[in-house]
């Protein structure tokens, strides 16, 4: 029987959701790597909506992480708020900017950042299940905010755009996506580290 790894989602589009490119080569490496892929989101807003033509915010538009986020997924999206923690075997949460502008409850200040407590709780349930906990580029923040910090105090811009950051006894796992990466070949080698890397810590 194939592991489960879910893959959150926060909107399709690097400035406002999830980042297309980390988020798809991912599920091509998991894939590869002999997962089964369980796309997830959130139901609300996004923070806000960005023209990627321009990179400016548009004024009076709203768009929900759900529906966007299904843009980047073949078949079934899974509500986090209906899918038990416990059939995951891992959970991955790619980058972009939508996971710290939509997941955070506040970004203005560091010290009063907080992660939407529905999503907290479920990376917790996964984790105290015995699931690993990985993050892409600037998702760190989500789960060192749940989990705690990274070995060494170290974050994405920290790592090579191939390599990852695995902390064993924490079971969690940081890779640099876009933050290191500087093209979809150098992007795609971290994402394929990232599965094995997951694999290496789950029970045979």
């Amino acid at each position: 029987m194939k592991h489960r790894l879910g893959i959150l989602l926060s909107g399709c589009g690097a400035l406002d959701g999830t980042d297309p490119h980390e988020a798809v080569l991912l599920m091509l490496a998991a894939e590869e790597a002999g997962f089964e892929v369980v796309p997830l989101a959130m139901t609300g807003p996004q923070m806000h909506v960005v023209d990627h033509t321009t990179a400016q915010e548009i004024e009076g538009q709203s768009r929900q992480m759900l529906q966007e986020g299904s843009r980047l997924v073949r078949g079934k999206i899974h509500l986090v708020e209906e899918i038990s923690p416990k059939l995951l075997e891992a959970l991955v949460i790619p980058g972009g900017q939508g996971p710290v502008k939509s997941y955070f409850s506040d970004i203005s200040t560091a010290s009063g950042r907080v992660v939407v407590p529905g999503l907290a709780q479920f990376i917790r349930d996964v984790h105290s299940a015995g699931g690993v906990v990985a993050a892409i580029s600037l998702a760190e923040f989500i789960v060192s905010d749940v989990l705690g910090p990274w070995p060494d105090g170290k974050g994405c811009f920290d790592i090579p755009p191939d390599g990852v950051l695995v902390d064993e006894e924490g079971r969690k796992i940081l890779a640099p996506g876009y933050t290191t990466a500087a093209s979809l070949p150098q992007l795609f080698a971290g994402m394929r580290n990232l599965a094995v890397a997951i694999h290496q810590l789950l029970p045979e």
